[in-house]
């Protein structure tokens, strides 16, 4: 009773502290603005005829090294595929915001999910995001009495806020971030018929995430407090267990210095066990990531998301293309 207790004030606590940081960290970026005399703001045109500054450029001026905006995960946030990093989307620097849209596929055995949404960083300093999922079940649908080809829809809004630290910088200092996501899964009739408690839950992590340049290594390690079931898709909280609990997740990665822009690795996720209905499996996954440009990113992997929904080994593919500003 304690621990629960326990649990559930931790996760209101990092619920609470996100929400103020990431309105505290705007405020001096606009109290410093409303500084700016009229004679030292730049010039600002639509276009760019060489003595003016683009709209569009005083907006995102994309002044963050290439990568540093991570890639998309499955709940929209910046980060890896299954993890959550400390990253913030885009190439904004501490003066300017930035921008990644996103689409993601994930086929395995007996399931597929598509997810597409937007994420937006401000100063470098606050991220908010929003992702959709469809998840279809295909025939299983039929095999698990719901209807042949039914679809799960899951919407995920999220924010983070960096604390401290830069991701790619010289230092041994991690970029840390807080940050939170409120899931809503679409229909309460299949998720209660299954023994899910609610439809709408919300998590709350903290991510460490860092790059080593001199060595090319890429390590990430996040602490979510979550009652997902499957992220959220077959909504939150069980006959099992109804309660906040820490799950990690890890990601390491590696830069060859033979193609800049390449990244390949392995992500690990644990997952909570809420309903008798079906157990639930530990994510894994390998990926090789390729940023072209800060404009185009694409992302390849082979994933092993154990048991979903009764059904063992959904093994499979994950494809996401995400472009950044």
């Amino acid at each position: 009773m304690n621990h629960s207790l326990s649990s559930a004030q931790t996760f209101r606590s990092l619920m609470s502290l996100t929400a103020a940081l990431s309105l505290s960290a705007l405020l001096p970026e606009r109290a410093a603005r409303a500084a700016d005399t009229t004679e030292s703001a730049p010039q600002v045109t639509l276009g760019n005829d060489g003595n003016s500054k683009s709209l569009f450029r005083t907006l995102f001026d994309g002044q963050r090294a290439i990568g540093t905006g991570g890639m998309t995960s499955l709940e929209g946030s910046s980060g890896g595929g299954l993890a959550t990093w400390a990253t913030i989307s885009g190439y904004g620097s501490n003066k300017s915001a930035g921008m990644a849209l996103h689409y993601s596929y994930v086929n395995v055995t007996n399931y597929w999910d598509q997810n597409v949404g937007a994420s937006i960083g401000l100063f470098d300093r606050v991220e908010l995001s929003y992702t959709h999922n469809f998840f279809q079940t295909r025939a299983t649908g039929a095999k698990l009495g719901i209807g042949n080809g039914y679809q799960f829809d899951l919407d995920v809004a999220g924010a983070k806020v960096r604390l401290f630290g830069h991701v790619a910088d010289n230092s041994l200092i991690p970029q840390v971030a807080i940050g939170a996501m409120y899931k809503h899964d679409s229909d309460s009739r299949i998720i209660h018929m299954i023994g899910s408690k609610h439809t709408d839950g919300a998590d709350a992590y903290l991510a460490v995430t860092k790059l080593f340049p001199k060595v090319g290594i890429l390590i990430d390690t996040t602490v979510r407090f979550t009652k997902a079931n499957q992220w959220g898709i077959i909504g939150f909280g069980g006959d099992l267990d109804n309660n906040y609990h820490a799950q990690f997740e890890g990601s390491l990665g590696y830069l060859p210095p033979f193609l800049p822009g390449l990244i390949v690795g392995v992500e690990y996720r644990t997952k909570p066990r809420n309903q008798r209905f079906t157990d639930e499996s530990n994510w894994f996954d390998v990926y090789t990531s390729y940023f072209i440009n800060k404009h185009l990113n694409i992302t390849l992997a082979y994933v092993s998301l154990g048991t979903i929904a009764t059904f063992k080994n959904q093994t499979g593919f994950y494809f996401s293309g995400q472009t950044g500003f």
